[in-house]
């Protein structure tokens, strides 16, 4: 079995205009939000392996992670940065069998379309700290297929209130 968790990135912050947007930081409620959603994944999984987009707000939105789950890895990736679902399930498709959970922390069209793409799943917006489960009955990553899996878990902050 694989667990694969979805995350959408924490709220960033439009205050500095002149930043790119790879370099936009987390907002007041982006810093309030991520430590309670990093608690709740906490409560419910220990993912081995973290793939997370290279950019600043994820960066920060995965420090939460830190401090939260127990031993993990982690990578930082460029193609991760604005994502596609097809994307994200290359990425997946990549991982070595020796995790059974890992979580992609990256961003919104391709968390939204990810839930759809890889089970079914209809949600109409991730919103900014959504996360979710979904189960994958193999044991190589190479084998997640679109269609294939099933949601086990899904919410985000707004709901833990």
């Amino acid at each position: 079995m694989k667990r694969i968790i979805l995350m959408r990135h924490a709220k960033s912050s439009w205050d500095e205009m002149e930043l790119s947007d790879h370099q936009r930081p987390l907002n007041k409620r982006g810093k309030r939000d991520a430590p309670i959603i990093a608690t709740e994944i906490a409560k419910r999984y220990a993912p081995q392996l973290i793939l997370s987009s290279s950019s600043q707000r994820t960066r920060e939105t995965y420090s939460y992670l830190e401090e939260a789950l127990p031993q993990h890895q982690v990578e930082f990736s460029d193609s991760l940065y604005l994502a596609s679902a097809i994307e994200i399930l290359s990425k997946i498709n990549e991982v070595s069998n020796e995790y059974s959970d890992i979580l992609i922390l990256a961003h919104n069209p391709g968390i939204t379309e990810a839930f759809l793409h890889l089970a079914n799943v209809r949600i109409d917006n991730v919103p900014t700290s959504g996360v979710g489960c979904i189960l994958f009955n193999t044991v190589k990553f190479s084998e997640v297929k679109a269609g294939k899996g099933e949601l086990e878990f899904f919410t985000y902050p707004k709901n833990l209130n």
